[in-house]
């Protein structure tokens, strides 16, 4: 009888232990968001705000473990898109800017999601690491004039056991929400909008 049980136990640790190395394809839900205050720098400016994502594909990477060459972490843009862009608006409000609709003012704001990537190094250790990042390109037109900028985010994470779904949306919002305020910590956009 002993043996049945000790049998029994070994085959569910076992299969734990393989269902933990497994690790299933994940489609991402990240919220990126503005933290804090910005401030004022000019007074009801209008201008129109473009978000749009122009990565090539939605997969970010793979997620490692035991099949690690079919377990895929992507990200459509209509996920994110709708949230990118209320946070870009409400960014752009706290700097004192009207936001209205395409074809209302000279001056637009055309953000692009560029680029996100996902990796994982997982070493000789007990500890593994998550490497992401973001990367937005920002166009700006006002009066025949044009700006562009690019912003990179990136985010290293150790970790003892695989990250879950709802680790991986948490860093990859981190890492959109670090890229969105370096976007709003460059003085030129708000220079040259406000000019």
């Amino acid at each position: 009888m002993r043996q049945q049980i000790t049998r029994v136990l070994t085959v569910m640790l076992l299969t734990g232990a393989l269902a933990a190395c497994g690790l299933s394809p994940q489609q991402a839900s990240p919220e990126p968001r503005l933290s804090g205050q910005l401030a004022r720098v000019v007074q009801g400016q209008r201008v129109s705000v473009q978000v749009s994502d122009v990565r090539t594909s939605p997969v970010l990477g793979l997620r490692g473990g035991l099949y690690g060459d079919s377990n895929e972490l992507s990200v459509p843009g209509q996920v994110f898109i709708p949230r990118l862009r209320a946070e870009t608006e409400a960014g752009l409000r706290m700097r004192g800017f009207d936001v209205v609709p395409a074809g209302q003012t000279p001056a637009a704001f055309d953000l692009q999601v560029a680029g996100l990537t996902y990796s994982v190094a997982e070493g000789r250790t007990v500890l593994g690491e998550v490497q992401l990042s973001a990367t937005y390109v920002v166009r700006l037109r006002k009066d025949g004039r044009h700006y562009e900028g690019s912003y990179t985010a990136k985010l290293k994470k150790k970790f003892v056991k695989p990250p879950t779904d709802a680790a991986n949306d948490r860093l990859i919002s981190m890492v959109m929400s670090d890229a969105l305020q370096r976007v709003f910590a460059d003085q030129g956009i708000s220079d040259f909008l406000a000019r």
